[in-house]
């Protein structure tokens, strides 16, 4: 467990589905959770960030589920960082039900520089001895959509004022709302999400609306929001 974060929490009645099963949007909560508190334990937590005016922005995720745990189970999340390639820094992520793996997952952060919106390329307060060369899942990539793949309108969106976070964009959490929304019901109702990546590609502020696009093969499904003509984010939700 050296250099390992955990923390354990109870599936509670209003993070779940009609199945019981908890969201994916709670899920990633926790992650968020789990996140923060490692990066306070590698020695540049939230707190210590502002401080320098700079904080952790999220800039790719990927969960990778066994099972989704459920409705009154208690559940360990254990978090550590995988260190740093370039600007990106990797944290990863496990999720267990007594000795039952449940999710692996992996992630990339950047630094953002809070005066000018930029990315910071100063030297953070990270503990170099808090990495851990422990894989989960491969690192992010880049989401690439098939080229095959057709893309259909599926609505807009303006952030409401509940979406906006401490940084005042939407916190990250909400694209994966967003996105299971956007699925028929009919279809969730049957399939439970088995993998789920996201890139985040640029900030979306209060006011600024978002179209949003879906598209399908299988399935796997393919969530894009663009602002202004360019991609802010894509999802990519696989369903067993």
């Amino acid at each position: 467990m050296e250099n390992k974060v955990s923390q354990t929490f109870t599936v509670q009645s209003y993070e779940v589905d009609l199945a019981k099963r908890i969201k994916p949007f709670f899920i990633q909560n926790h992650v968020q959770e789990a996140g923060y508190a490692g990066s306070e334990f590698c020695g540049a937590g939230y707190d210590t960030l502002r401080k320098l005016n700079i904080s952790w922005v999220l800039n790719r995720m990927h969960l990778f589920f066994n099972a989704l745990p459920l409705w009154g189970d208690e559940v360990r999340m254990e978090t550590w960082s995988r260190g740093q390639t370039g600007p990106l820094w990797h944290r990863n992520f496990r999720l267990f039900r007594g000795d039952e793996l449940l999710m692996l997952g992996t992630s990339a952060w950047t630094v953002l520089d809070l005066e000018n919106r930029s990315l910071f390329r100063g030297q953070t307060p990270f503990r170099e001895d808090s990495h851990l060369a422990e894989d989960t899942l491969p690192f992010c990539t880049k989401i690439l959509l098939p080229r095959d793949l057709e893309l259909q309108p599926a609505g807009s969106h303006t952030p409401l004022f509940s979406e906006v976070d401490t940084n005042l964009h939407v916190n990250n959490c909400y694209y994966t709302e967003w996105a299971m929304d956007a699925l028929p019901f009919d279809y969730l109702k049957e399939h439970e999400l088995k993998d789920l990546e996201i890139n985040y590609l640029s900030e979306v502020h209060p006011s600024q609306e978002v179209s949003f696009e879906l598209g399908r093969q299988g399935d796997v499904w393919y969530f894009r929001g663009l602002s202004e003509g360019a991609a802010s984010f894509v999802v990519r939700l696989e369903f067993r």
